[in-house]
């Protein structure tokens, strides 16, 4: 429900009075808060018009079992279906995988019964039996690492590897810059699909970037931000109302950008490489770890993975003395041996490397591939050491390159004004940009993004911010709040 909440009790007099409050409103416990009647919101924001501050409440998932109540019930699992649980969570996308690309549904079938007894697995409804959509029911520990060995695939690094594409480190700091100025600027697309020139130079102007404010230039063809652009656009993050056109940014950005620089990288090669391929990820990662700064020959690769982990992306199915490849309604068996390898794992697994060498993981060379910087770090899984912010009392934030991960980049560029972007780019905190924040979060948790990275925020800062939140939340309508009835 939405509820309405003000900073001092003399409110409700002035509201009282544009408004009634027992015909639209409910009391509760707390005499600074009451509970919009369901139907009442809109009539009560007209009454009230710019009196009114909306926020949106965050609710948190849905009560997860604690890991540690799971031991019993993965204590008591038997051999298989341990394996087979851990084969799932290596297949599965958000929680969820396609059981004829998982398991046999007759080999495979006990084990998967077994799992959906204990209440770790559920069959998604509407789908089809055995090999249809199943979805894990609750939070796992990680399955075991795929102990790989690659030693015999690594060589020298050849003369003629590719140029090295922008790396993802890079492309998501931009993407998050450019996530938080299409938050404020809110631009348009012309019918022809591009943004309107006025709103193109709006956007270029708050990103810090007045050279694409020109009439020369267009943001979309920038080699950087429409490379950024793009790279939201493969998150999903963007999205257009086909009536209005406006682009609007999908929230959901900031779990994408969570955690490390590396976490975030991984979740980007996630979204660029087809599902049915994430599995081979790790291995490629060992591959990459392998090799340093050295390079990786294909075949031997592709040879190794066949030899060490022959299933990591299908599993065969037993139908009489023949191992086959997972076989849909109508169509005609594949054999599982070498040659299916060959024709189905091994395309497959190059499509992968292509779509890494394309986000700046990898550079590749005629049957060889190799790390980037951004690939070495993703295969090691670590950030490098990154230098901290700088907060001044003037309201302004010096950030060097790579100091914040991407999740804290988009978060610090919502709450000001990018008014230089070059080798450090200086982003001026705004009472505006604070507003918007507000709508979904607080001033605390900007403080603690701003604390975790910098050496101290001068209390000027601290104060000016906690102004800005006490002016804004005199009158607050937070829609979404769960209340018990």
């Amino acid at each position: 429900m939405s509820v309405v909440e003000v900073a001092d009790p003399a409110w409700w007099d002035r509201l009282g009075a544009l408004a009634d409050l027992d015909e639209h409103t409910v009391a509760t416990d707390r005499p600074l808060a009451r509970i919009v009647r369901p139907g009442s919101e809109e009539a009560l924001l007209e009454a009230w018009g710019q009196r009114v501050f909306i926020r949106y409440a965050r609710l948190e998932s849905a009560a997860k079992t604690p890991t540690d109540d799971l031991s019993p019930r993965l204590a008591a699992l038997s051999v298989p279906a341990r394996s087979l649980l851990h084969v799932i969570q290596r297949h599965a996308v958000h929680k969820e995988v396609v059981g004829l690309q998982t398991w046999d549904p007759e080999r495979h079938w006990e084990s998967v019964r077994e799992l959906m007894v204990m209440g770790l697995l559920e069959a998604v409804p509407g789908d089809t039996p055995r090999q249809g959509r199943h979805r894990l029911t609750v939070e796992l520990p990680p399955p075991p690492v795929v102990a790989y060995d690659f030693s015999e695939a690594v060589f020298d690094a050849p003369d003629d590897l590719s140029r090295a594409r922008p790396g993802p480190a890079s492309i998501l700091q931009d993407a998050a810059s450019l996530a938080a100025a299409v938050l404020h600027i809110e631009p348009r697309r012309v019918l022809s699909g591009d943004l309107s020139r006025a709103d193109a130079k709006r956007l270029a102007r708050w990103i810090g970037e007045p050279r694409l404010a020109v009439a020369t230039h267009q943001l979309e063809a920038d080699a950087r931000w429409g490379l950024a652009l793009r790279a939201l656009e493969a998150l999903g993050a963007v999205s257009m109302d086909p009536v209005d056109r406006i682009l609007r940014i999908d929230l959901g950005l900031e779990r994408t950008l969570a955690g490390s620089i590396t976490e975030a990288v991984h979740r980007f090669a996630c979204a660029v490489v087809d599902r049915d391929l994430h599995p081979v990820l790790p291995a490629i990662q060992a591959a990459l770890h392998a090799a340093g700064a050295d390079a990786i020959d294909e075949v031997v690769f592709l040879d190794e993975l066949r030899l060490q982990h022959r299933d990591v992306l299908y599993p065969w199915w037993e139908r009489g003395p023949a191992r086959t490849y997972p076989v849909a309604a109508g169509e005609h068996p594949r054999l599982y041996d070498e040659e299916g390898w060959e024709r189905v794992e091994a395309p497959a697994i190059l499509r992968a490397l292509k779509r890494l060498e394309r986000i700046g993981l990898i550079r590749r060379a005629p049957g060889v591939f190799a790390a980037t910087d951004d690939g070495r770090q993703w295969a090691v899984r670590e950030d490098a050491a990154r230098p901290p912010i700088w907060v001044g009392s003037d309201l302004e934030i010096i950030v060097p390159p790579h100091a914040l991960t991407p999740g804290q980049r988009f978060a610090v560029e919502r709450l000001g004004r990018c008014i230089s972007r070059d080798v450090t780019d200086r982003i001026h905190l705004e009472r505006e940009s604070v507003e918007r924040w507000l709508a979904w979060h607080d001033v605390d948790e900007a403080l603690a993004i701003l604390r975790a990275r910098a050496p101290g925020v001068p209390l000027g800062v601290v104060e000016t911010l906690r102004a800005w939140q006490k002016a804004i939340y005199q009158v607050v309508v937070t829609r979404g709040v769960l209340v018990e009835v």
